[in-house]
């Protein structure tokens, strides 16, 4: 298949759909990006990304070198720890993390949801299209794939691409086998602004980096600071620089006490059930659910996807949340979303180019992506687990963070795994 013939059509707009974007425009493929949200800004909140090693590659691989590095200066401050305490800020395990400047290329890029979508959108033009809601889709092996939407309009394509999130509709088309289920664990996140009140009273290891915390009951906090160097000498644009503390509480739903219908509930009553839920914690951690305005507060149930075997290959496939959606507990899912965006340029490149057939190199792409995917799903729904034991597993999963603090080649073999 020559270059100028291929098309790709991509549903949704999020990080992984427009990565893959800006990647096919460099390989000079025919892409479009049809998103159901209104603008680029929609249902987006502050809250960051941690980009690893592997996203940061992914990136890197796909974006223009100057859009790159306009990504990278609107990055906040890497993390210089990775701290796992107890509820009453008693030391369990610290990483220190080698890498504090953002242009290592094995740096962290922690970076706001609203930055980043901003910066893969520019240079895309007319290539994405919002206020297009997903509908169906119509394919066969000889003939190009055609999706239509709810607007009764409909684009056809080599290719169609589902990067439309966690209840992707085009999953639920193309393989409804493939389940996402609740684990049982309810999450409420909130922010509280970095000022100098709030600097002073936040525990260091906060301030440091990503911090873990395993409380009673099962319960569990994380928390983590967003700040930023001076801009000064920054040669691009910034988006989105607020500086803030972050934090997460998760517990079993039982645990909350939170009926079936989390939407329904007040979210004052959410951070008056957290702030119960933290009575004997130390005052400074509970301080930060105290301090939090209602208005920043985000909950939702955790939820999992099921691993799947390969399917038959058609000209139809996912990318990201739309197929292994994952629990937040390792922060990988957006990591992971980019790495098939640059998994999947590379195979439709090589069919651009004439490299390679279109169905074998689909069939390898979601080969690789279903392996590493699913192994990053269980791997987060394992530290779910390990995060929320009661009892003496609790107590077990302190005792082997303690000695891993103290026997290096353990604690080196802890953070790789």
């Amino acid at each position: 298949m020559s270059r100028d013939r291929l098309s790709v059509c991509i549903i949704g707009a999020g990080t992984g759909g427009l990565c893959l974007a800006q990647g096919l425009k460099q390989d000079g493929v025919n892409v479009k990006v049809y998103e159901r949200e209104l603008t680029p800004s929609d249902r987006l909140q502050g809250y960051r990304l941690s980009i690893s090693t592997i996203g940061r590659r992914a990136l890197k691989e796909c974006l223009p070198q100057e859009l790159f590095g306009k990504l990278v200066e609107n990055c906040a401050k890497p993390s210089e720890s990775v701290t796992f305490l107890d509820h009453h800020l008693n030391r369990l395990l610290v990483f220190d993390l080698p890498h504090s400047d953002r242009e290592n290329v094995d740096s962290e890029l922690p970076v706001s949801r609203i930055a980043l979508r901003r910066i893969l959108s520019e240079g895309l033009g007319d290539i994405v299209h919002y206020g297009k809601k997903f509908v169906a889709f119509e394919d066969a092996p000889q003939r190009p794939v055609t999706a239509r939407f709810e607007d009764r309009t409909s684009a056809t394509a080599d290719v169609l691409i589902g990067a439309d999130g966690a209840s992707s509709r085009l999953r639920g088309q193309l393989l409804p086998h493939a389940l996402r289920v609740e684990t049982g664990f309810v999450a409420v996140s909130g922010k509280l602004s970095l000022d100098d009140d709030v600097r002073r009273k936040t525990p260091q290891p906060i301030l440091r980096g990503p911090t873990l915390i395993l409380g009673p009951r099962g319960c569990f906090l994380f928390a983590s600071t967003v700040d930023y160097e001076d801009a000064a000498g920054d040669r691009h644009e910034h988006y989105d620089r607020e500086k803030y503390v972050m934090w997460g509480f998760s517990a079993h739903r039982d645990t909350f006490g939170l009926g079936a219908s989390l939407s329904d509930v007040d979210d004052n009553v959410v951070i008056a059930k957290v702030i119960a839920l933290m009575d004997d914690w130390h005052p400074a951690l509970r301080r930060l659910a105290q301090a939090t305005s209602p208005s920043t507060i985000t909950k939702f149930p955790v939820k999992t996807s099921v691993p799947i075997p390969p399917w038959k290959t058609r000209r139809v496939t996912l990318l990201g949340d739309a197929l292994h959606n994952m629990t937040p507990f390792r922060g990988i899912g957006a990591n992971t979303a980019l790495r098939d965006a640059a998994t999947l340029r590379l195979a439709l490149a090589a069919v651009a180019h004439g490299d390679a057939d279109l169905f074998q190199a689909l069939t390898s792409y979601e080969r690789d992506m279903i392996g590493y995917g699913f192994n990053a799903v269980k791997t987060s729904l394992r530290d779910m687990k390990r995060f929320h034991t009661k009892g003496l597993s609790k107590t077990a999963v302190k005792l082997f963070l303690r000695v891993a603090d103290r026997v290096p080649p353990l604690k080196a073999a802890f953070f790789r795994r």
